[in-house]
């Protein structure tokens, strides 16, 4: 076991539409929370992104555990997503990152074994 998730946050589609109104609708967070239904948020987001706004995504956040046979990977990508929170523990690491790192390592390292295996946990709508 290379890559294991050990924690994420829950409704992502939520989290990150009810971030995507907080600035603009005049709502309150208990209406936004309550208001859409799961189809709406998810044309909202597709919409924002495909806009190029990618920030609201940055509200879900994973962790996952990484064995130490990935350390080369982890530290080439640290060197250009410093976004990444990397914690050295005797077996390997402990990484947090959100989800547009995720999906930006797509871009960058797509070959690596790390890239692919946080990539089962981006949502389809997310693309």
């Amino acid at each position: 076991m290379e890559i294991k998730l050990i924690s994420s946050t829950q409704n992502i589609l939520k989290t990150v539409s009810t971030a995507a109104r907080v600035c603009y609708s005049g709502l309150s967070v208990d209406e936004l929370l309550s208001k859409f239904s799961p189809e709406d948020n998810q044309k909202l987001i597709k919409k924002v992104t495909g806009m190029g706004h990618l920030s609201v995504v940055e509200h879900a956040v994973f962790t996952f555990f990484v064995s130490k046979s990935l350390k080369e990977e982890l530290f080439s990508i640290i060197t250009e997503k410093p976004y990444l929170s990397i914690s050295h523990i005797e077996n390997g690491f402990i990484v947090t990152l959100n989800l547009r790192t995720m999906k930006e390592l797509q871009t960058l390292f797509p070959e690596f074994k790390f890239t692919k295996a946080v990539a089962e946990y981006i949502p389809d709508w997310l693309f």
